[in-house]
């Protein structure tokens, strides 16, 4: 039953009813004696009358008293402390250093009672607790969406992404495997030891084609150092990484001795389910950069990136004194093949060649559509023998290869240009293009099919 209200102070109300109540006791103790035997012409005086009223009041009083000593306190105590966080909600300082900061060491209330102010306490601690993860959370996600706007590089975005997760949680390793052609390669890794290997790993490879969050707990007994990490986990949790239900890759996550919080739960899956646009412009930024990056017809450098890649190569093996060779590579009589064949012919001609020219590369080595039928060939550290030899051999396997038209086949021969630094003192990689032009020239002009270096040509004069 609900006491109806007589002020806006429940306190007050609570004062005036126990005087009320007193007030009744006063005027019933009388009756209540006489019922007990005692002469009426002690009791029904007004001088006992007002001495039981007194009494009532008195008692009403010392009773309000008591529960405003024992109940007043604890409300009070409960009251400030949630002024507390509305002040530190307002100045945005619930976690932060500004104004009065509030947390759960500074704002928690000791629960001292098993009865409605007890349940009270407990109740507001529980609120404290989830208001501050909530924030928390707000905190770390405010911080994630910052990384995720800031970086479009993949390997960048990721290695951010995992700092700012371990960073924020009791995680102690982490990595993002991103999913390619059906295959899981490494994106990132903090923490983890041979993260390469992860990729075969049948977990993460059921994850990313289901899309099914899996955690293994481990028991201690288990040692996974060299394997997993480079400490002993407890826990491993492997999440999807999804951009419209599409598995772009997974998170793999492990914790210490300690194990994972609910806090850190929460994040691992905040993590995984929010990278997945950020991931996905990552990847689409990085198809746009292959395709600005590419020529379309043979999937090789164009000359737009080929040159700046040339560029750095160049100031690398100047930086390291090391040998950069570059070759020019050209299809002879290519305008003969179009205009005996057609267009069609022509770029399968030049399909064929640079397949040629790649299969016979070392990794590292680049090959580059120059323009048209031209191309060139960037070799690191080959010195300007072993460059002739490669060459050779490239221009042997064109020759023998066989291009058919309506079963009329084609033969196809190339002519190359050398060039070698340090052996040609250039400045530049220009002047070194320059040098394998004319050496390229040169083997045209002396009858095609055929390997010439800069320095044999300088030295015939």
């Amino acid at each position: 039953m609900q006491v109806p209200r007589l002020t806006k102070s429940i306190f007050l109300d609570q004062f005036i009813f126990m005087q009320l109540i007193g007030f009744v006791i006063g005027l019933l103790a009388p009756f209540f004696w006489l019922w007990n035997g005692i002469p009426a012409e002690y009791v029904m005086t007004w001088h006992f009358f007002i001495t039981a009223q007194l009494a009532g009041q008195t008692v009403g009083l010392v009773s309000f008293l008591l529960i405003s000593t024992v109940v007043r306190p604890h409300l009070k105590l409960l009251a400030l402390k949630m002024k507390d966080i509305a002040d530190a909600l307002d100045k945005k300082a619930l976690l932060g250093s500004e104004g009065r900061k509030c947390d759960e060491r500074l704002c928690q209330i000791e629960t001292v009672s098993k009865d409605e102010i007890g349940v009270s306490a407990q109740a507001y601690n529980q609120m404290l607790h989830a208001l501050i993860q909530s924030h928390e959370i707000e905190r770390v996600y405010t911080s994630l969406s910052k990384v995720m706007s800031e970086n479009l590089e993949l390997s960048t975005l990721s290695d951010e992404v995992l700092a700012l997760l371990i960073a924020s949680t009791h995680i102690d390793a982490a990595a993002i495997l991103i999913r390619q052609n059906g295959v899981l390669t490494l994106a990132a890794t903090n923490g983890i030891k041979d993260a390469e290997s992860l990729g075969t790993h049948t977990l993460l490879t059921k994850v990313a084609k289901t899309g099914v969050a899996h955690k293994i707990t481990l028991p201690k007994e288990i040692y996974l150092e060299g394997v997993l990490a480079h400490f002993n986990p407890s826990e491993v949790f492997i999440e999807p990484i999804e951009f419209k239900e599409e598995i772009l890759g997974v998170l793999v996550t492990a914790t210490g001795k300690s194990g994972a919080d609910e806090r850190t739960e929460q994040l691992i899956k905040l993590f995984s389910r929010s990278v997945g646009l950020a991931i996905n412009n990552a990847l689409t930024h990085e198809k746009f950069q292959e395709l600005a990056a590419v020529d379309g017809l043979t999937n090789i450098y164009n000359r737009r990136f080929g040159m700046e890649r040339l560029k750095e190569d160049y100031a690398r093996a100047v930086r390291d004194q090391t040998t950069l060779t570059v070759v020019m590579v050209d299809i002879d009589h290519f305008k003969k093949v179009n205009d005996t064949y057609g267009h069609l012919v022509g770029d399968r001609a030049i399909v064929l060649t640079t397949s040629i020219l790649k299969n016979s590369l070392r990794d590292g080595d680049i090959v580059i559509r120059y323009g048209g039928e031209e191309f060139l060939m960037i070799l690191h550290g080959a010195t300007a023998d072993n460059a002739v030899k490669v060459c050779e051999r490239i221009r042997s396997d064109i020759q023998n290869a066989v291009l058919k038209e309506q079963s009329e086949p084609i033969q196809l021969t190339v002519s190359m240009g050398v060039a070698t630094y340090p052996d040609q003192a250039t400045q530049n990689e220009v002047e070194l293009i320059n040098l394998a032009d004319q050496a390229l020239y040169h083997a045209k002009k002396t009858g095609r099919n055929k390997v010439v270096h800069y320095h044999k040509m300088a030295d015939k004069g």
